[in-house]
């Protein structure tokens, strides 16, 4: 019987998130459903039913016994779920041998994926591990002497080939499968309740080699095969259902997923694989096409400040946080989605041997954002613009009518409270914050077509080419948090500390490039906080026209140049006309 979900959220008289999950027996035998209490944190609630539902369903494929109801095991297990616990640790029965304990928890880890189990009693669980391994090893091998002997027969009496016997050790699809469950959990993280984004996409990588190579056995894997494998990337295979190649990063992407499959497979000891003696010689280089090596003489693709200024002229209040996060401190969409309310440090200077270190003298006029880049692990610290300082402060007001408002949660979220980083329905990366960059944009094309309209991405790639412009390559790697900005010295960072203090000094001499931009905010540039997008675009739209009129241009030269009809500046005029002034 299917359990049925509950939509809304409100918290009951004991201030807790109640939820109905799955069927039990009342205590005159009749089925109904059974509550959890999930705590007063409506996002940690949220996690601990998904969990609740997984289990439930899990149940489902495992227990035959119908109508379904929770078993005594799976309701105490629910119950910790429902407090909260990640982990559950399993007791040994007093009278039960401690080989089939070994067992009997590897069996319901394997039935229950979704639960990390543990054992309580850690002592008797090695040593039933141990008990087990060894009857185990006992019974293979009498097995595996049994297989071979048998086999021999079979081939000298001519039933069987040796080809018949190039399935005994696996098929590389089953392998590259039994991979993607270790990546799953491998990559999952507790506090996010998923796995991560990296994991997602080492998955779905792994997925595109199943569909890329032949599912052949892997007693066949040679280095003669493993060559082929990746020469098959190397020379960049056409994309499906296209005749253009897969770009030159992507080819090497999945070149270094299939080695590190290769390399757990080695490890494994599900499969009997072991890697050839030379597999670190074979050639795995990607080649770029002459087409793309004219590229990288090219310049990168960069916002001009009038463009800039656009943007910011344009921009609502959130996509103004968004451009200048990007622009003040070269975040992508992942740094603003990973940002956590901890990191932004406002009206307060370092110490002074920490000013010392860094040549740098900050007071507690001064604000940062400290933190640690999430993709490589580098320290980075950026101070920040007036008007950055602002669109956090703006930010933190905004964060603060949501749930869960504390130095260790994530600053930026989305109407809704959720976070802009989490994957959608589909299991896709979250594409919120590109697509509010992208709408920015379009706004700016319907009065400007000339605009390039450059992707978010490149907002990161502006902001390290002004460092650069105003300081050197060294100080813009330090910038964007790059693993070893010093290329000929990769112990520089083990022995001396990261010059902030020059990026602070590039910072600043950027802040006076772009004066222009933070101009065409407006003086209160996010005082506008309630305004949808298209009301926004329109309040800029009567500010534009209102302007260009008490300049004295005529209604003919505003509608031409904000590319509207005569009729549309008219009526703004008429809706905002000033009334005469009282004669003296």
């Amino acid at each position: 019987m299917p359990t049925r979900i509950k939509q809304n959220w409100t918290l009951d008289d004991q201030g807790q998130y109640p939820r109905q999950v799955g069927w039990s027996r009342s205590r005159n035998g009749k089925l109904v459903q059974h509550k959890f209490r999930l705590g007063n944190d409506l996002k940690e609630a949220k996690r601990r039913e998904q969990k609740l539902l997984d289990l439930w369903n899990r149940m489902g494929e495992v227990l035959t016994e119908r109508p379904l109801v929770w078993t005594p095991n799976t309701l105490e297990w629910a119950k910790l779920i429902a407090k909260g616990a990640c982990q559950i640790r399993v007791p040994k029965p007093v009278k039960v041998a401690a080989a089939d304990y070994a067992s009997w928890l590897h069996r319901i880890q394997r039935h229950y994926p979704m639960i990390s189990f543990l054992a309580e009693d850690e002592a008797a669980y090695v040593s039933g591990v141990e008990k087990n391994r060894s009857m185990v090893s006992g019974q293979i091998k009498d097995l595996e002497e049994k297989i071979e002997a048998t086999t021999e027969t079979h081939i000298k009496n001519g039933n069987i080939s040796e080809a018949d016997l190039s399935h005994r050790g696996g098929l590389l699809h089953d392998a590259m499968r039994t991979y993607i469950a270790w990546i799953e959990k491998d990559y999952f993280r507790p506090a996010l309740g998923r796995i991560t984004d990296g994991g997602r996409t080492k998955i779905r990588q792994v997925e595109t080699l199943i569909g890329r190579h032949d599912n052949v056995p892997l007693s066949t894997l040679d280095e003669t095969r493993i060559e082929e494998m990746f020469r098959y990337w190397r020379q960049r295979p056409f994309k499906k259902g296209t005749t253009h190649p897969i770009s030159k990063q992507s080819a090497e992407h999945y070149i270094g997923e299939l080695k590190r499959f290769l390399r757990w497979l080695h490890k494994s000891k599900t499969f009997d694989w072991r890697k050839p003696e030379d597999f670190h010689e074979i050639k795995t280089k990607v080649d770029a096409a002459p087409d793309e090596q004219q590229k990288k003489l090219m310049q990168v693709a960069t916002f001009m400040r009038d463009e800039l200024q656009l943007l910011n002229e344009y921009a609502t209040p959130l996509e103004r946080v968004f451009l200048l996060l990007g622009l003040n401190c070269g975040f992508g969409t992942a740094e603003i989605a990973s940002l956590l309310i901890g990191e932004v440090v406002l009206f307060k200077g370092h110490g002074k041997r920490h000013q010392e270190i860094l040549k740098y003298e900050t007071t507690d006029a001064d604000s940062f954002i400290k933190r640690v880049r999430r993709k490589n692990g580098v320290y980075g610290e950026h101070i920040l613009f007036p008007q950055t300082v602002e669109a956090l402060q703006w930010a933190i007001e905004r964060r603060k009518k949501h749930l869960e408002f504390r130095d260790a949660a994530i600053l930026m979220l989305n109407d809704h409270g959720i976070p802009y980083n989490r994957p959608t329905k589909g299991n896709n990366r979250n594409q919120q914050i590109p697509n509010v960059f992208w709408r920015l944009n379009q706004r700016i094309k319907e009065q400007h077509p000339e605009f390039a309209g450059l992707s978010f991405g490149k907002m990161r790639k502006t902001a390290g080419d002004l460092i650069r412009r105003f300081s050197d390559g060294e100080t813009a790697g330090i910038f964007l948090c790059h693993g070893q900005p010093v290329a000929t010295d990769d112990l520089a960072e083990i022995y001396t500390n990261r010059p902030f203090g020059r990026v602070f000094e590039a910072t600043r001499k950027v802040q006076d490039f772009l004066t222009p931009v933070f101009g065409a905010a407006g003086p209160t540039p996010f005082s506008d906080s309630r305004l949808s997008q298209t009301a926004y675009g329109a309040a800029k739209t009567r500010d534009r026209i209102l302007k260009l009129k008490e300049q004295g241009k005529s209604i003919r030269e505003i509608a031409a140049a904000l590319g509207k009809s005569r009729m549309t500046v008219q009526r703004y005029l008429r809706r905002h006309r000033q009334p005469p002034k009282n004669p003296e």
